[in-house]
């Protein structure tokens, strides 16, 4: 639908019938900058995200999409009218309903964390207050949440016309006709509630605290700002890297005295005046210290660089080569920056020199 300039139209019109409709109603206010054109976020937008954004849009627009649906059925071949009788049969379903609703409101806990996770300039408290804060929310919707999810569910299908199973019912797995389907020996609200809302939680907050347990916070807790009882405690967190302790003592006496070290903005100018003064053969650990802090700071930005590039290359075609192979060509995109100084005659002559060849390269 988002591929066709005339769906695009068909959408846009039905949107505006819409709001129209809403306005009339009083059921939403008039604004700037309100009530505008919506669509479905694309693939790529969402390469990155958490889809988030591609939920919510298809919320906002569920019965402009249903409408289209409709007037594609009419007007195509027989086979884009089964095609479409069967989107429309999985859209106008409680199941799909039930899902969308519930991937939003968990998504909506965990997009701001994702967000601040994939930063450049990452703010460590910040994002260590966003992992307490969406863990809390998760479990906070696991032991309270299913009313408020099932009472959205209830009004958005009735709204629609879509039929609502009966929760004391035993649950039926299949689609008509029932004598194709499988009866379970457990109800609508135990499969709703349990099979699906209590799963994805469990699922969702087994994930972060197990990328988020108390030594990964409370190392993020010590990197997060140089200070002299925090850092110590990375020296007990990888105690094979450092042995002297007091050292760090010694070095903040040391440099308090120095007046080449009054007026530094940072970090990485830190770690520059040491190397300048040498100091940093005298202070190896409170080096260690700040190479790792300044690491840890930007793994993550480098992480997605590397990811993104590996999605690049990758086709049909890369995927039947070796790994080696592959690692040696993601090099050439991962490193462009260092590659582009490389004048194409020296690897010309290299590879000449690799074999006897009969002609020149």
């Amino acid at each position: 639908m988002d591929h066709s300039i005339k769906r695009q139209g068909l959408l846009r019109d039905k949107q505006v019938s819409q709001f129209v409709k809403l306005i009339e109603e009083g059921q939403i206010e008039t604004s700037s900058g309100l009530n505008q054109e919506s669509s479905i976020t694309k693939t790529g937008d969402t390469r990155w995200g958490s889809h988030f954004k591609t939920f919510t849009s298809l919320m906002t627009i569920y019965g402009a999409i249903i409408e289209v649906l409709e007037e594609v059925g009419k007007d195509t071949s027989f086979e884009k009218y089964g095609e479409t009788m069967l989107l429309l049969d999985v859209l106008q379903s409680f199941n799909f309903i039930f899902m969308l609703y519930l991937m939003v409101g968990i998504l909506g806990f965990t997009n701001d964390l994702s967000v601040a996770l994939q930063k450049r300039d990452q703010d460590l408290l910040n994002a260590l207050s966003l992992v307490k804060a969406t863990k809390e929310e998760l479990q906070e919707m696991r032991n309270d949440g299913w009313e408020e999810l099932i009472s959205k569910v209830m009004e958005i299908c009735n709204k629609h016309d879509i039929d609502v199973p009966d929760l004391d019912a035993l649950y039926v797995q299949g689609k008509k006709p029932r004598r194709h389907a499988t009866t379970s020996s457990v109800s609508n609200l135990h499969h709703f509630k349990h099979d699906y809302l209590f799963s994805v939680l469990d699922l969702q907050l087994h994930e972060l605290n197990a990328r988020f347990d108390e030594d990964n916070i409370e190392l993020l807790q010590c990197v997060s700002s140089f200070d002299v009882k925090k850092l110590l405690r990375m020296v007990e967190l990888y105690p094979n890297d450092f042995v002297d302790v007091p050292e760090v003592v010694n070095y903040v006496r040391n440099v308090r005295c120095d007046p080449k070290f009054a007026k530094l903005k940072g970090l990485s100018d830190l770690c520059v005046k040491l190397v300048e003064t040498k100091k940093c053969n005298t202070f190896y650990i409170v080096y260690r210290l700040l190479k790792l802090t300044l690491v840890l700071s930007v793994a993550t930005a480098s992480v997605k660089r590397i990811f993104s590039t590996i999605k690049f290359v990758k086709s049909q075609l890369c995927n039947k080569m070796s790994d080696q192979w592959s690692n040696d060509r993601l090099i050439t995109f991962i490193e462009r920056d260092v590659l582009e100084t490389i004048n194409n005659d020296v690897i010309l002559v290299h590879f000449q020199k690799m074999d006897n060849k009969r002609f020149s390269l």
